[in-house]
């Protein structure tokens, strides 16, 4: 029996095949550094405290913060883990959309896959970060810009999805800017409305972000902005060889054959996806997660007029590959965080809820414990100090956060522990303070 595949049906096989994958992954992996600052303000948001982590504004844009508060609304605190994997289910269909306008459907279908199963965006999936709900708003913004008619609609929808991505994360409206820039290149004057509706969207988080640090797009990443092209040479030496290395290689060679055929608006937004990457000061490849699509992107274009069997075949190959190179880099080189949870959560049921806490971890076990938390200071002369002045009861010492400074590991290895949460790739240990004021007592 001949089954005849249709958009509708791609779509439910994709979204099939990325839930199976992803249901399977994401139970096994906990809360990382930064994804512990989404999650605590999106249980602020929620729980009625405002915008706020550990009692100060939160200092990032808010649409990962606010999804994360309705998923824990509908679904309690495990909620956090279902956002990223659903975007990054609707990042696949979309790159579905965009391939299937330029090449079959068929082959479009295996390239959102090819797309989906790079090891990079795969890991990224599964955390709790910023990076795959931006790529999903941009690449819907790139999809809209490719619908054919010009209407105010489509403009208006276009406004809001790069407002999106900006409020996603800031660098989301230099990867939306070709857009804009193509239309005032072509003095089209309904990008005035594309314009409006951002602006309109974005003027709350200004309004706000003023009010509280007397900047209108306040980041807890603009300290790094006087750094920027400070660190380039990591750049060649770690961050695009890795990248590389996350791709298919036969598909590398057919990229560079297939730009010519490309979209110039796509071609500046490539641009200014490794642009970015470039200069940022941080260096990781997470950073450059768009290319992954336009590599395929331009391949598949290349490829468009060669014979149809042969492209399949190949994408087939490229597909089994990028399959088989996420399972093997989640199974060897990446560190779970499941051990934070379960400490965050011990604090929470045998301390008071004025108790505080130092832990380098200090995000993830904020949004565990429903505590005040302090970071562990560098500085070894403040160690003491912060302890009394804070009256800080229990001081939380992991295996994954590498930033913890030594002098505090060495400090608690003559001390025991009053719990320890320990599997075969880590350990996480919770002191009492030697320096709290015995006197008070936990309820």
């Amino acid at each position: 029996m001949h089954i005849t595949m249709t958009r509708t049906r791609y779509i439910l096989l994709l979204i099939i095949i990325s839930v199976i994958s992803l249901a399977y992954y994401v139970p096994h992996y906990g809360l990382i550094y930064d994804g512990g600052l989404y999650a605590s303000l999106g249980y602020s948001l929620i729980s009625g405290s405002g915008y706020t982590f550990n009692g100060y504004p939160g200092d990032v844009p808010p649409i990962l913060p606010l999804f994360l508060a309705l998923f824990i609304g509908i679904f309690g605190e495990k909620g956090i883990y279902l956002v990223v994997p659903l975007f990054s289910i609707i990042h696949a269909i979309i790159c579905f959309l965009i391939l299937e306008k330029r090449v079959s459907m068929e082959v479009g279908f295996l390239g959102s896959l090819y797309v989906f199963f790079t090891p990079v965006i795969f890991y990224d999936s599964i955390n709790v970060i910023r990076e795959i709900p931006l790529v999903t708003f941009v690449m819907a913004s790139y999809l809209v810009f490719l619908w054919k008619d010009d209407s105010y609609k489509k403009h208006a929808l276009l406004g809001v999805l790069i407002g999106l991505s900006f409020l996603t994360k800031s660098v989301g409206f230099v990867y939306t800017f070709p857009i804009i820039l193509y239309y005032l290149i072509k003095m089209n004057r309904k990008v005035a409305i594309n314009l409006l509706s951002l602006v309109i969207l974005v003027l709350p988080w200004a309004i706000w972000s003023y009010s509280n640090f007397q900047t209108p797009f306040v980041s807890h990443s603009a300290y790094l902005l006087p750094q920027i092209g400070s660190n380039i040479i990591t750049f060649f030496t770690r961050t695009l060889p890795i990248f590389l290395l996350g791709s298919f290689i036969p598909i590398l060679p057919l990229s560079i054959l297939g730009i010519k055929k490309s979209e110039k608006t796509l071609l500046l937004f490539g641009f200014f996806v490794f642009l970015c990457a470039f200069l940022w000061p941080v260096q990781e490849a997470r950073y450059l997660l768009a290319g992954y699509f336009l590599l395929v992107y331009f391949a598949l274009l290349y490829l468009k007029d060669k014979r149809k069997n042969i492209t399949v075949a190949f994408m087939i190959i490229a597909v089994l590959f990028q399959f088989g190179a996420t399972v093997s880099v989640l199974q060897t080189s990446v560190v779970s965080y499941g051990l934070i949870d379960e400490a965050g959560y011990w604090l929470r049921d045998n301390t008071d809820t004025n108790s505080k806490v130092m832990t380098q971890s200090f995000r993830q076990i904020h949004f565990f414990s429903h505590r005040k938390v302090y970071q562990i200071p560098q500085d070894q002369s403040l160690f003491q100090k912060t302890l009394e002045t804070d009256q800080i009861e229990y001081v939380v010492i992991d295996s994954y956060e590498k930033t913890t400074p030594q002098y505090a590991r060495d400090f608690f290895k003559e001390l025991d522990p009053l719990v320890t949460f320990a599997d075969k790739v880590g350990i996480v240990n919770i002191y009492r303070s030697p320096y709290y004021n015995s006197s008070k007592t936990d309820i």
